[in-house]
C-alpha cells in the first residue's frame, strides 16, 4: 500500500487569499490566552504596527506588543492612540523573560536591536525573503509574494474585529504602495478585510492620504538633483546618494521613469540602500538577492520583496562602492 504523502509545511493559496502552514496555525493556537511577547523592527512602519496590534488582540489580554523604539510618523499618526499602552521592548522583556517570542515583518538582524544573537524566536511571520544572515524561528511563515505582513496576520486571525480589520487594511495599503505592488492574493485579502471593517474602502483609504513631510519632499528633490543614470540591458538605471529618506527617493526615481533605482544614505551608524524596480521586471531581476550581496559588502544584511528591497550595514564609508556594486550586479543578474 502506498504511503500517504507528508503534509507540506509551505503555505497554500486559495481563491480567498493566503492559508498559513498548519504548523504555524497550531503554534499560534497554543499561544492563545497565555503570556506572549510580540515585536517587530526598529522604526516600525504602519504594516508592522497594524500587524502587531491585531495579533496581540487576537491572542488575548496577556499578549504584549512591544517595539525597540518609536514607530514611524505614519504609524504614529494612524495608530497612536492604540500604541499609547505599549511598553518599550526592554521593559516588556524584563517583566516577562520567559514569554514566548513572536517576530513580525522583519528577519534582518540589523533592524532588530532588541534581540541578541541568543534570543530564541518561537514564531516568525514575514513577507521579506530570508537570506543566510536572517533571524530564524522554530516556526516560520515567510511569504515574499505577499505585499504586506498585515495580509498574513489577517489570514491567521480569519475574523478580525472591525477596528482591527481597519488597522490591517492600513498596513496592507501602506506596504503595497496603495496596491501598486499588489498581486491577486493581496487583493483577495483586502476584499476579505473590507467585509469585516468598520468603514468603506474610500473612507479607510482616505485616512492614509497625507502630504509627505517637508523633509521627505526635500530629500526627493535632492535625489533628483544628484541622480546619475545609465542604460544596462535596455533598462534605465538611476542611482543617487542622499542625506535621508532613501526609500522615498528610490520610489520617486522609478516614478520618474527609471526601470531600476538605487538610493543610498550614510551616517555615523553606517549605510542604507533602498532599491526599487518596475514590478514587471521582477521575473528578470532577483532584487532581494542583489540587496543581500550589497548588505554583505556593507558589513550587514539585505533583502526584501521582488520589486522593493534594501540593504544596510555599519561600513558607511563604503556606500559609493556599494551603489556601484549594485549596478554591476544588476547588469549580470538573471532571476
Amino acid at each position: 500500500m502506498a504511503r500517504a504523502p507528508k503534509e507540506k509545511t509551505k503555505s497554500r493559496k486559495t481563491e480567498s487569499g493566503w492559508v498559513p502552514p498548519a504548523s504555524v496555525r497550531a503554534a499560534l493556537e497554543k499561544l492563545a490566552g497565555g503570556r506572549v511577547l510580540i515585536t517587530s523592527h526598529s522604526l516600525a512602519d504602519t504594516d508592522a504596527v497594524a500587524s502587531g496590534l491585531a495579533l496581540a488582540r487576537f491572542l488575548g489580554p496577556q499578549a504584549v506588543f512591544a517595539l525597540p523604539d518609536r514607530a514611524n510618523s505614519e504609524a504614529r499618526r494612524l495608530l497612536g492612540p492604540q500604541m499609547a499602552w505599549m511598553p518599550p521592548f526592554s521593559t516588556a522583556r524584563s517583566q516577562f523573560p520567559a514569554a514566548p517570542l513572536i517576530l513580525l515583518d522583519c528577519n534582518d538582524p540589523g533592524l532588530l536591536p532588541q534581540l541578541s544573537s541568543k534570543s530564541k524566536i518561537l514564531l516568525l511571520i514575514d513577507h521579506h525573503a530570508v537570506s543566510s544572515g536572517s533571524r530564524r524561528a522554530r516556526h516560520e511563515w515567510v511569504e515574499p509574494e505577499a505585499a504586506s505582513c498585515s495580509e498574513l496576520v489577517a489570514a491567521l486571525i480569519a475574523r478580525p474585529a472591525p477596528d482591527a480589520a481597519r488597522f490591517l487594511i492600513w498596513g496592507l495599503l501602506s506596504d503595497s504602495a496603495h496596491l501598486v505592488r499588489a498581486g491577486p492574493r493581496t487583493l483577495r485579502s483586502l476584499a476579505a478585510l473590507l467585509e469585516r471593517a468598520d468603514g468603506s474602502y474610500e473612507e479607510i483609504r482616505s485616512q492614509l492620504r497625507h502630504p509627505p513631510s517637508l523633509q521627505s519632499r526635500a530629500a526627493v528633490l535632492e535625489g533628483l538633483r544628484q541622480v546619475s543614470w545609465n542604460v544596462q540591458r535596455e533598462w534605465l538605471v538611476a542611482c543617487a546618494e542622499v542625506s535621508s529618506h532613501e526609500s522615498h527617493v528610490a520610489e520617486a526615481l522609478v516614478g520618474a521613469g527609471a526601470d531600476a533605482a538605487f538610493a543610498g544614505t550614510a551616517d555615523k551608524k553606517g549605510a542604507r540602500i533602498s532599491a526599487r524596480i518596475r514590478p514587471g521586471l521582477s521575473s528578470s531581476i532577483d532584487l532581494p538577492a542583489l540587496m543581500n550581496a550589497g548588505g554583505r559588502f556593507l558589513g550587514g544584511t539585505g533583502g526584501g520583496h521582488p520589486a522593493a528591497a534594501g540593504a544596510g550595514g555599519p561600513r558607511g564609508e563604503k556606500l559609493p562602492q556599494a551603489l556601484a556594486l549594485a549596478r554591476r550586479l544588476l547588469a549580470q543578474n538573471e532571476s
